[in-house]
């Protein structure tokens, strides 16, 4: 059997395929950020809103990666816990007093993490692969 090849598409394969990537990444990002804020409305974790409407994603095509976060200064508590809560042990050992946004005072001995990234993003990895999946046959 003789194969001979008459074109080259290799260029415009790669293309393709780079664009798909981009498609899933993007695809990605969007199911990360529905289930990360899926994680802080179910733990009951909304007051303002402010810390679940700050998650986004970005895509960076030039690395193959898309980023899932927040630029909320205090969703790292959300994410580990704080006090007798913190994961590993590293939290406060003894209650403190805070006030709260209405001026209203209270003692803690902290919060527990309810893991919003680890568990949303991590916990739906099937998703994740469906998605991709779809994708690539749609096309």
């Amino acid at each position: 059997m003789e194969i001979k090849v008459t074109a080259d598409n290799s260029d415009r394969i790669l293309r393709d395929l780079d664009g798909l990537t981009e498609k899933i990444l993007e695809a990605w990002g969007q199911q990360g950020v529905s289930c990360v804020k899926e994680v802080i409305t179910r733990e009951s974790r909304v007051d303002t809103g402010a810390m679940r409407n700050s998650i986004t994603h970005q895509v960076q095509a030039s690395e193959d990666r898309v980023i899932v976060g927040t630029n909320s200064e205090y969703a790292i508590y959300n994410e580990y816990g704080t006090g007798i809560h913190a994961e590993g042990g590293r939290g406060r050992k003894t209650p403190w007093r805070y006030v709260d946004s209405r001026g209203e005072g209270h003692w803690t001995r902290g919060m527990k993490p309810i893991h919003m990234f680890k568990n949303g993003i991590g916990g739906n990895i099937g998703d994740f692969k469906r998605i991709a999946e779809d994708i690539l046959k749609s096309t």
